[in-house]
């Protein structure tokens, strides 16, 4: 069954504002950072043009940095995607290897620099349609939602839908997503617009930003579905 968006807005996720409305009485923190560097050699080898931004990066690397970086004019599109992909992939060694897989191949660049301007409009879900339909070998659709989160004026918001949170959407918003495969594996514009009016509907009651809520969801899926105490990057 095709997802058609509410026109009434969703019943909120008790559950989910439950934590956020904790998260806010805490203070609001942010995703701490982590330490990369011991990977860094690994990023330098895989991209040596990209060298004088690799090293610029700060040894502890996180969302606030990341963004930054997608905000400023001076980073070309190489250099936000793999900022993006050097937090996200975190302390995952192969994460050198198949980003420059991603990068090799000759319509990479046209198609994240498409995906970016897209975004940058506010227009996040066709962003996604478009790298869906112009797909970069080994880069899916969690990771791509990464690329997509970053691009896109946070006030619009793009939530990153990875295997975290699929999970915790499955064991607690099974109901308010009946309507689609909540897979994060597969491209399916129709999940991730579910994804995206859902947690929009959240924020904009709650009165925090889209990713805001996503991180508040992220932390108590870790909690619950990681076999390690870091975050990872993931």
């Amino acid at each position: 069954m095709a997802y058609i968006p509410s026109k009434v807005g969703f019943n909120l996720n008790k559950k989910l504002t439950a934590l956020v409305n904790q998260w806010q009485a805490a203070g609001s923190p942010e995703q701490e950072g982590f330490d990369w560097t011991k990977l860094r050699k690994n990023w330098l080898e895989a991209f040596p043009d990209q060298a004088r931004h690799i090293n610029s990066l700060p040894s502890q690397i996180d969302r606030s940095h990341v963004r930054s970086t997608f905000i400023s004019s001076k980073q070309t599109i190489i250099e936000k995607f793999l900022t993006v992909m050097i937090w996200g992939y975190g302390d995952r060694g192969y994460g050198p290897y198949r980003v420059n897989q991603m990068l090799q191949q000759p319509h990479a660049i046209p198609v994240l620099t498409e995906v970016f301007e897209l975004a940058q409009k506010g227009l996040p879900k066709q962003a996604y349609e478009y790298l869906s339909k112009h797909k970069i070998k080994t880069l899916g659709p969690s990771y791509s939602s990464k690329f997509i989160s970053f691009c896109t004026p946070r006030e619009i918001g793009a939530p990153i839908y990875d295997s975290y949170v699929a999970l915790w959407v499955q064991s607690f918003a099974a109901a308010e997503f009946s309507q689609v495969n909540t897979s994060s594996d597969r491209w399916n514009l129709n999940t991730y617009s579910r994804y995206w009016d859902w947690i929009h509907e959240h924020s904009t009651a709650l009165g925090c930003y889209p990713d805001e809520v996503e991180l508040v969801l992220f932390r108590d899926a870790e909690s619950k579905f990681s076999k390690s105490s870091s975050w990872s990057g993931k």
